[in-house]
C-alpha cells in the first residue's frame, strides 16, 4: 500500500479539467470512497491522476452501467482525491479516495478512453457560511444527534462517528453521507447548492427519518 502524492496547489472556485468517473454511488465532500480499479481505461485514469496530482470527478450514473460503454453522468458530482493505492500483480488497483468539493459539469469530452470534463466548483468557501443562521445549524445538529442515537439502537452494527462537525458545511456533508436514503435522494441533496437550503432540506429528512425509526423501535418493544 502506498500513499498518493499530495499537491501543494490550493483549491479555487475556477473552472478546471478533470477525469470523470461515473459510478452507482453519490460521494459527498468529506466522505471516503474505496474503489477496486480493474478496467484498463480507469487504470489509465488513476495513473494520470497520480502522475499529475489531479483529482477525478465521482458522478452518479444517469444512464448506462459502470462497466462497458461510457455511462451518462449526472451534471453535479464531487471531486475525489486519491489517498492510498494498493497495486495488485495483474495491474488492478485498490484505491482509497476522499471527497473534496462539489462541482458542475460544464462540458464532457470523450477523446480519451475515459471521460473528462470541464467543471466548475460550486461551493463558496469564503462567504457562504456567514449567511447560515445559528438557529438552522443548531436545529440540524440536534436532529442529527438524535438520528445517530436512534439508528444505533435500531441497527446492531451501526457505529456513529466519534465527532460531530461544528462547521455548518461539514455538518451538512456528514448528514448527507450518513443518511440511509436512496441514491436519487442523495443526489438531490448533493445538487442543493446554497448551504442554507441544503440544511433546511436535511432538517426535513432527519425529522421524517427520526419519526420512522422511533416508530420501528416502539413496534419492536411491543
Amino acid at each position: 500500500m502506498r500513499s498518493a502524492p499530495t499537491s501543494s496547489k490550493s483549491q479555487t472556485p475556477y473552472e478546471r479539467q478533470i477525469p470523470i468517473f461515473p459510478l452507482q454511488t453519490v460521494l459527498f465532500p468529506g466522505g471516503f470512497l474505496p474503489l477496486h480499479i480493474f478496467e484498463p481505461r480507469y487504470r489509465t485514469m488513476v495513473k494520470f491522476c497520480l502522475e499529475h496530482q489531479s483529482e477525478f470527478g465521482v458522478v452518479l450514473i444517469k444512464e448506462g452501467k459502470e462497466v462497458g460503454d461510457a455511462a451518462t453522468p449526472h451534471e453535479i458530482g464531487t471531486a475525489a482525491r486519491i489517498l492510498q493505492v494498493e497495486d495488485l500483480d495483474d495491474g488492478r488497483m485498490n484505491i482509497i479516495t476522499a471527497g473534496e468539493y462539489r462541482f458542475q459539469i460544464l462540458e464532457v469530452q470523450e477523446h480519451l478512453s475515459y471521460l473528462t470534463g470541464r467543471v466548475r466548483m460550486l461551493d463558496d468557501l469564503d462567504t457562504e457560511i456567514e449567511s447560515v443562521s445559528e438557529l438552522l445549524t443548531t436545529q440540524t445538529e440536534e436532529l442529527y444527534k438524535s438520528y445517530e442515537k436512534l439508528s444505533s439502537r435500531l441497527i446492531f452494527a451501526w457505529s456513529p462517528p466519534e465527532e460531530q462537525p461544528d462547521d455548518p458545511r461539514e455538518l451538512a456533508y456528514q448528514v448527507g453521507i450518513r443518511l440511509r436514503i436512496s441514491l436519487e435522494e442523495k443526489q438531490t441533496l448533493l445538487e442543493t447548492i446554497p448551504l442554507e437550503q441544503l440544511l433546511t432540506r436535511e432538517i426535513e429528512i432527519l425529522t421524517d427519518q427520526n419519526r420512522r425509526i422511533a416508530f420501528q423501535l416502539a413496534a419492536q418493544n411491543n
